[in-house]
């Protein structure tokens, strides 16, 4: 092994001291051309980078113009949209007023009921909106308030409308099946919510009723009168 080496060291010098001073003169110039094209093909490329750069830096520009264009129309639709809104709570508003709050200050009446859901078609304003249930209600509040009434009525006579006072249990019996009607809630909320104005005038004539010790056969009757329905 060592008598290789020894041998292929040998040629490679013999090889070297073989080539001429014009070989090695052109091995140079070769080098010297490729290090030319390297350097022309880097400062190309150092080109096309600023070129590169320039464009980026255009781009960025037109990037921040365009977000100032987004936030500008942004903020604009954010106006349209609150202006839509207030549009659409007056004209809500005014509609609840011109063609359905009168429905409940009057007697329950089923055709003047199904007009004024109409009336609720295409209304987005959540505290308009949000009455309708009282007027889809409206007839079974007053049709469960007069049944109760009805009965109690039954019940009464059987005392020969005698006076009731609060700690009799007949008074008891009526005030919490009173309490138990579905419109009761509504009522006893209405300071501070939507209620149905008829409904809270018969209420209170109810509650005169009850507080005067349900002995008037001719006050219930009345009562009741108020609650027949078309």
């Amino acid at each position: 092994m060592k008598r290789f080496n020894l041998l292929v060291i040998t040629l490679t010098v013999f090889m070297i001291s073989a080539m001429t001073p014009n070989a090695m003169a052109q091995d140079v110039l070769q080098l010297e051309k490729d290090i030319e094209q390297h350097e022309k093909t880097i400062k190309e490329k150092e080109t096309a980078i600023k070129e590169l750069e320039a464009r980026i830096d255009d781009l960025k520009s037109q990037l921040k113009d365009l977000e100032s264009q987004k936030k500008a129309l942004e903020k604009e639709l954010k106006n349209e949209v609150k202006l839509r809104k207030d549009k659409f709570t007056t004209r809500d508003e005014l509609v609840y007023d011109q063609e359905i709050v009168d429905v409940l200050y009057n007697p329950y009446n089923k055709d003047d009921i199904d007009d004024a859901l109409k009336s609720f078609e295409g209304m987005e304003t959540k505290d308009v909106v949000k009455k309708k249930e009282l007027i889809e209600k409206y007839g079974e509040y007053t049709k469960n308030l007069k049944e109760f009434l009805e009965k109690q009525k039954s019940e009464l006579a059987k005392t020969r409308w005698a006076y009731q006072s609060s700690t009799s249990d007949v008074y008891k019996k009526f005030e919490k099946g009173l309490k138990g009607t579905k419109y009761w809630k509504i009522y006893n909320k209405k300071e501070k919510n939507e209620s149905i104005n008829y409904l809270d005038r018969v209420m209170d004539k109810v509650m005169q009723f009850k507080n005067d010790g349900l002995k008037s056969e001719k006050q219930l009757n009345d009562i009741l009168n108020m609650l027949y329905t078309n």
